[in-house]
Parts: structure tokens; sequence; C-alpha cells
């Protein structure tokens, strides 16, 4: 009894070490095909099985890994593209353990006489309302027994943080990159109603005293525009900043609602500017003819 305690033991001992070295792997990975390799390199260690299939939810789509040996590979896929049983899976969660295994799980990978009373095992976990599900075919000579479902539970959460923080990192990156085509498109905008206000002045100057005074004019209505695009220009560069200190939820429900409206108040106004201007030359051609 006591030598079977020790085995149990040192079992427990080599998974967590094997587990450790796993998850301390996977926090370094920055990237998807770094999370690969180290896929690649340690889930051999934990976990007995022929081919792993996991399904990552992302907002409308799912993250799909296929591990067979040391052969991995993801991309991503539509629910509509979910085998029967993981439809079933996401919406009922009840476990599957079966002899029934779809051949599209098996196909390109291993035959099945190759295997011996293979099952199909398959889970649906939630983790922050994002369903995770998982499918694993193992037999009689890589047995995977009820056991190693905590182990599997541990990888499937240590994956499934560290892909979220991943995408969220891209999402975070793509949405400032829109915010700065945004910024220069705004600049570029004031650029051209400063060419046009310098291309009023230079006209007004060659014409009659009249038309000096109605330069004056258009002078003091630039003054004010100028005064009207900087308040939401300003308010826009102050959220710009504020994006690097605020965690991701903050800025989806506070922070970029502001700089849309912001946004939007910048474009009514430079459509003010440039209608007002052209309002003004026109008037200026009008009475010159």
């Amino acid at each position: 009894m006591s030598s079977i305690k020790n085995n149990i033991a040192q079992h427990y001992r080599i998974t967590y070490e094997a587990y450790s070295k796993f998850a301390n792997g996977i926090n370094r990975c920055g990237t998807i095909p770094e999370v690969i390799e180290g896929l690649k390199l340690h889930l051999k260690y934990l976990l007995n099985f022929h081919v792993i299939k996991m399904l990552f939810q992302q907002e409308d789509q799912f993250l799909f890994l296929s591990i067979f040996r040391d052969n991995v590979s993801y991309s991503m896929i539509e629910e509509q593209s979910l085998l029967l049983y993981e439809q079933e899976l996401l919406k009922n969660g009840v476990p599957i353990k079966t002899f029934e295994i779809p051949q599209e799980i098996l196909k390109h990978k291993i035959k099945p006489s190759q295997l011996q009373n293979a099952e199909l095992w398959a889970w649906s976990f939630q983790k922050n309302e994002r369903k995770v599900l998982v499918s694993l075919v193992a037999d009689e000579l890589t047995p995977f027994a009820y056991g190693d479902v905590e182990i599997l539970k541990l990888v499937t959460d240590c994956l499934e943080a560290k892909f979220q923080e991943i995408f969220l990192k891209n999402k975070l990156a793509e949405r400032s990159t829109s915010l700065a085509r945004a910024y220069q498109t705004i600049k570029d905008q004031n650029g051209k109603i400063r060419e046009i206000v310098e291309n009023q002045k230079e006209i007004i100057e060659e014409r009659t005293r009249e038309i000096v005074k109605k330069n004056e004019k258009l002078l003091h209505i630039s003054a004010l525009n100028a005064h009207n695009v900087r308040e939401p220009l300003s308010r826009i560069q102050g959220i710009t900043q504020l994006l690097e200190v605020f965690d991701d939820k903050t800025c989806r429900e506070e922070l970029f609602p502001k700089l849309y409206s912001s946004v939007e108040e910048m474009d009514v106004v430079l459509k003010e500017v440039i209608e007002m201007a052209s309002h003004e030359l026109v008037k200026l051609k009008a009475e010159k003819v």
C-alpha cells in the first residue's frame, strides 16, 4: 500500500513539474505561433492522446487547434463549421465519451485500423462567458482516464487565458492604428482648410477696400472656426493618451464612445467650416463678375 501511495505521489509530482514547465512556457509567448511551439514541446508530457481538437470562442468565431503528435495547426472558423456533436456540445455542455468517432477528426492524421478500441472524449468548458470545446481521441495503447480530465482543464484554462491576451493586444493595436489614421485625416483636413484661408487672403489683398473688409470678415470666421475645431480635437488628443492607461473594459465602455462622439463632432464642424468658406468664395466671385 505504501508503495502504491509513493507511486501516486511521484506521479503527481512529475505531472506538476511538467505542467509548471508548460504554463511557464506558454506565459512567455506573445503570439499564436509561439504558443503552438510551446504545445509541441510540452503537451506530450502531460496527456496521453492520439488527436486533440480545441476550439476557443472569440466573439462570433472560434480559434481552431488541431493537435496530432508534434503536428499542431490552427485557423479561425465560423460556428457553422463545427461538427454536429460539437454543435450539440456547444448548446447543452454535456460531456461525451463514445466509441463513435467522426472521420473528420482522424482524417489525414491516423487510420482507424491503427487504433485499438479508440474512444472519443469531448467537453465544453466555459471561461468568462467564452466557450472552449475540447475533443480527444485515445485508445488502449495510448489511454486517457477520468483522472486526466483535471490536468486537461488546467491546460485549457492556460491556453484560453493566453489566447485571450493575444487577441486583446491585437485588437488594441488595430484600434490604435485606426485612431492614428483618423487623427491624421483630421490633421490633413485642417491643412486643407488653412490652404483655403491663405488663398482667400491672397485674392482679397488684390481687390478693393470693400473686398478687404470682406477678407477681414473671413479671417474672423476662420478664427471662430479654428476655435470650434480645436475643442473636439483637444478631447480626441486627451482620449488617445488615456488609452494607454486604462484597461480594455474601461476603453470599450467609457473612452471609445467619447472618442467616437468627438470624431463625429469634429466631422460636423469641419463640414460647417468648408461650407461657410465655400459660401463666401461664391459671393466674392459673383460680385466680381
